[in-house]
């Protein structure tokens, strides 16, 4: 065994069936020649086991669609283990090779460094929930994409309904009731309505699921903490905590706007400040969510008792904060609105929303 503190910096390109290895020893100018192994985990046991007799190891891997596994393997073997954001990885504005290997190498490199951003694992828990919300808005926009193909097949064909809203009870009552002159057509028909029904149960059956979720000790106080914000139900207040994970990351309401995607890009040189839209580099399921709970801050505010029955579960500090977020966001909202657009405005005020959340999770955390 090696007595060398020096850690060796292990940069992973990560694949389904392979993992493209590059060790940097400290003082070395260049890694070792890329070691390519199978992404398996008595493999990848067997490997850094060897590989930790030379001394202590930080390894780093851009994080994708292989999600958080080969971090946990690794950290349960005593090894530091970065996950790099994609976004944030250096670039070579002259070099337009990628390989596996260069990639590998480039990594190791980065890493020693220290120019990667890494991201916050999940635990296990958190990324089933998370993958479970993410679950749900999938389903809801394949509702939409089914409401559609019906939609404009009806329209092609002629049959618009205009009495009342779509999808209402009259609506799907026409639908039922609809009969088609060709026989291919109302096949189609049929079909597309039998899949939007398919659809429609499932987006039920979940939504039961969800709330029942919502109710388990590990959420059920942030639930209720996030359902005192006007726009926030369980459906919403679920995916915050899920997306956000554990708020104590964060040290700033701007830290947060930032992680949604919500802060404006800028473009200023010398004397010039340049602000232009929104980033839109973090995270985009959060950034919608976050807007269209905004239109709710945008309407008039009502009396509001369903929302002053499920404050009063809550915790008065918490109550105090939405009370805030109440007259601070509306107010927000109108000044902004009589000199910008309204998706604008929207958008602004999401960014404050969500700083309020964040504090509100604080305060039960």
């Amino acid at each position: 065994m090696s007595h060398c503190t020096d850690p060796l910096y292990v940069g992973i390109d990560a694949h389904q069936e392979s993992l493209s290895i590059a060790v940097l020893a400290p003082q070395a100018p260049a890694p070792e020649p890329v070691r390519v192994i199978p992404n398996d985990p008595a493999r990848v046991r067997r490997y850094f086991r060897g590989l930790a007799r030379r001394g202590p190891i930080q390894a780093v891997y851009e994080a994708g669609c292989l999600g958080f596994v080969l971090y946990r393997q690794l950290t349960s073997l005593g090894i530091d283990c970065t996950v790099a954001a994609p976004s944030r990885i250096p670039t070579l504005p002259g070099d337009h090779r990628k390989t596996d290997r260069l990639d590998a190498e480039r990594l190791a490199v980065f890493l020693r460094g220290q120019q990667l951003t890494p991201v916050s694992p999940p635990t296990p828990e958190l990324e089933a929930l998370r993958s479970l919300m993410r679950l749900r808005l999938a389903v809801q926009e394949d509702v939409v994409r089914a409401r559609h193909r019906l939609q404009k097949f009806l329209l092609l064909r002629g049959h618009v309904f205009r009495e009342t809203g779509n999808w209402s009870a009259a609506h799907m009552r026409w639908l039922a009731q609809l009969k088609l002159d060709l026989g291919e057509d109302q096949l189609t028909c049929d079909f597309l309505r039998m899949e939007l029904d398919g659809r429609v149960s499932a987006l039920k059956i979940l939504d039961e699921r969800i709330e029942r979720r919502a109710l388990e000790p590990d959420v059920a106080e942030r639930v209720v903490a996030l359902r005192t914000f006007r726009g926030i139900g369980v459906l919403t207040a679920l995916c915050v905590i899920a997306e956000i994970g554990d708020p104590r990351r964060f040290h700033c309401a701007e830290q947060v706007a930032s992680y949604c995607g919500l802060t404006p890009s800028e473009h200023s040189s010398g004397e010039k400040t340049r602000r232009g839209a929104i980033t839109k580099a973090g995270n985009p399921r959060l950034r919608r969510l976050l807007v269209e709970c905004v239109q709710h801050v945008a309407r008039p505010l009502g009396p509001g008792h369903a929302r002053e029955s499920r404050r009063a579960q809550a915790p008065a500090q918490v109550v105090a904060l939405a009370r805030q977020a109440d007259q601070r966001l509306a107010l927000r909202y109108r000044q902004l609105a009589h000199r910008k657009h309204t998706n604008q405005a929207k958008t602004a005020v999401a960014r404050e929303l969500v700083g309020f959340l964040w504090r509100a999770l604080l305060l039960v955390a």
